[in-house]
Formats: C-alpha cells, structure tokens, sequence
C-alpha cells in the first residue's frame, strides 16, 4: 500500500464516523437523566425500563458508552458509579428514538422507580435552582428537594440537603 493513499483512507473513516455519529444523533434523543438511589445491574434497568414504556424487554439497550449506542428501539447509557459509595452515585440517561411517543417525564419515572424498587433524583425544570432536583421515591411518590451544593459541585455527590418544604418552595 502506498503511503499516499493513508490519509485517504483515514479521511474516510473520519468520515464514516461522523456520518455514524450524526445518523444516531438524529435518530436519538435524550429523553431524561436519572440518578439512582443506589446501582442497578443492566438486565434490572433493561426490565425496569421495558416495564416503564411498556416494550418488549429486547428492545431496550442497556450500554456503558455513548459510543455503543445502535438503533435499538430505546437505550439507556449507564454512566459508573464513582468509587465513593453512596447514595445517588449512579447516574442513567433515557435515548428514545425521535419517533417514540411522547409520555410524561415525571409519570414515566415514577414507573421506573417503582419497578426498580430504588428512588431517584431528576432535574427540576420547574426552577433554574441548579441544587432543586425531584426526589421519585421507590413507590413512585414525588416531592422536590434541595442538595448540598458543596457536595455536588466539590465532589460530584448528589446529598439531599433538605426538602423543598423545609426550604420554603412549593412541591410538586
């Protein structure tokens, strides 16, 4: 092979995989993050989230890298849980493909919690408070909480500091 015809070729896989990451970035979307009250294994997740949407299990993905994502019907991408235990350390994010039906964010992971028998933290649009999250109990129950922002942005850790009643916000 000639020496010149390397930089073609890298060009072209450059190209291949931009044109694979543009294709998935179109094709999927982020439909929420979660953080879980404690780790869950894949086959739990790919169950749990299978029960949520009401699919057949086989089409849930469960991977650990952005980069594994295909074209299954619905992916959840595991992010590690940090190596300092405790509570919330594992974070999920929810890829629906763009013709999904829409549900209900706050429904959907009520069902998810519920199946998982762990509680979760979600962001709470509801304010720009980048400390207010939703507390999804494992019975599905939600409230809005506040955590620590020492820890979070210190540490990385998501520590319920309070409710959002103790703190004076409304609920929801």
């Amino acid at each position: 092979m000639s020496r010149d015809r390397l930089p073609v070729e890298a060009y072209r896989d450059s190209r291949r995989s931009y044109k694979r990451q543009r294709d998935l970035e179109s094709w999927n979307m982020i439909w929420f993050d979660a953080s879980l009250s404690e780790p869950a294994g894949d086959e739990a997740l790919q169950r749990g989230i299978a029960v949520m949407l009401g699919v057949a299990k086989d089409g849930v993905n469960v991977v650990h890298s952005i980069e594994e994502i295909d074209a299954s019907a619905v992916t959840c991408v595991v992010e590690s849980s940090t190596t300092d235990a405790h509570a919330y350390a594992q974070l999920i994010t929810i890829y629906l493909p763009e013709a999904f039906p829409s549900q209900a964010i706050l429904e959907s992971a009520s069902r998810l919690a519920t199946a998982l028998d762990r509680s979760m933290l979600l962001v709470n649009d509801a304010t720009a408070n980048p400390y207010s999250f939703v507390h999804v109990s494992h019975a599905g129950q939600h409230s809005v909480v506040l955590v620590d922002p020492d820890e979070l942005d210190g540490k990385g850790r998501y520590v319920i500091r309070e409710t959002a009643t103790e703190a004076g916000i409304i609920s929801t």
